[in-house]
């Protein structure tokens, strides 16, 4: 008779609103989430375990530390300034782990992790896994040079509150750093009333980037990429479409203009399909941290000297 597989235990530190789409993504990619607490002496993990069929609940997160033998992998999901709570447990056993971003905002508090440091320990940067950013990736590498723009709004609430900026806008940041790898300021300009920052950058392979982080404006995330006959457009995160040549649509009755509209030669989507409703990149990295558990090596997933470089580099901005 045939093995069966057993499948892998996760366990799960912090029970709120988007460790419900980490636990469909898990299970989907084959693990049993076995353990799990929410803050200590939660009032919901019970509600939380029956809704996703967990068997282990604690009411202290530091006893599933201490019952490290009994799971496979963990997942830290819980508010930024909790991290730090949990962070050195974590490193000493050093299994693998998906930490929700951006682990920290303070880039001191991460400074201390260098570029090959807990390859197990992962941050869950998901963007990163959309096939459009997936996408953006080939067509830097396929072209000799590139011009990348990027609007990043962000919620601002009173001149100098960076709250949002550190721990939402660095998904941008992040995917900046995953595209170039480094990038090197070379201006950068204050908007009126601390509305924002407009950013040049350059890529050791002298790709550019103009960054416009517009607060507090009606707009979109939006990543366009400008390569020698084509252009690459993100907009949002999750649909992207390719442009090469102009169509020209002659004038009509209704419209007497003639118009020149960019002819779209590809389209790119991240979006759920019926036959996979989990929330975008959620599945991959999930398939990738049971990679790592089986003894493979992260290929897109963030380090924690990601997570470093990302909030240096916000530092440096702002």
């Amino acid at each position: 008779m045939a093995n069966i597989m057993i499948r892998p235990r996760l366990a799960l530190i912090g029970t709120g609103n988007i460790a419900h789409f980490h636990c469909e993504a898990f299970a989907k990619a084959g693990f049993e989430i076995s353990h799990a607490a929410g803050s200590l002496n939660s009032k919901t993990v019970e509600e939380f375990g029956q809704k996703h069929s967990i068997k282990n609940i604690f009411s202290n997160p530091h006893d599933i530390l201490k019952n490290y033998q009994e799971w496979d992998a963990v997942l830290l999901s819980t508010p930024i300034d909790k991290n730090s709570d949990y962070l050195e447990r974590i490193l000493e056993l050093d299994k693998p782990t998906l930490i929700e971003k951006p682990v920290a905002t303070n880039k001191i508090d991460l400074s201390r992790f260098k570029e090959n440091d807990f390859k197990n320990i992962r941050v869950a940067y998901n963007r990163r896994f959309y096939s459009t950013i997936q996408r953006a990736k080939e067509f830097i590498k396929d072209e000799d040079f590139v011009h990348l723009r990027m609007e990043l709004p962000e919620k601002v609430k009173s001149t100098g509150d960076y709250e949002y900026v550190l721990s939402n806008s660095c998904h941008g940041i992040d995917l900046l750093l995953y595209l170039f790898k480094d990038l090197e300021i070379k201006n950068s300009f204050a908007f009126k009333n601390d509305l924002g920052r407009l950013v040049t950058l350059k890529s050791k392979n002298n790709n550019l980037v103009t960054l416009n982080m517009n607060w507090n404006s009606p707009a979109n995330f939006m990543i366009s990429l400008e390569g020698d006959r084509r252009r690459l457009e993100i907009k949002p995160f999750e649909s992207a479409s390719i442009f090469q040549g102009m169509e020209i649509i002659e004038p009509t009755d209704d419209l007497p203009l003639r118009r020149y509209v960019p002819k779209k030669i590809e389209s790119i989507s991240s979006f759920p399909h019926q036959d996979n409703l989990i929330k975008p990149g959620f599945l991959e990295q999930a398939i990738e941290l049971k990679g790592i558990l089986e003894g493979g090596e992260p290929e897109i997933s963030a380090s924690l000297y990601d997570a470093f470089k990302v909030q240096e580099l916000l530092d440096k901005i702002l």
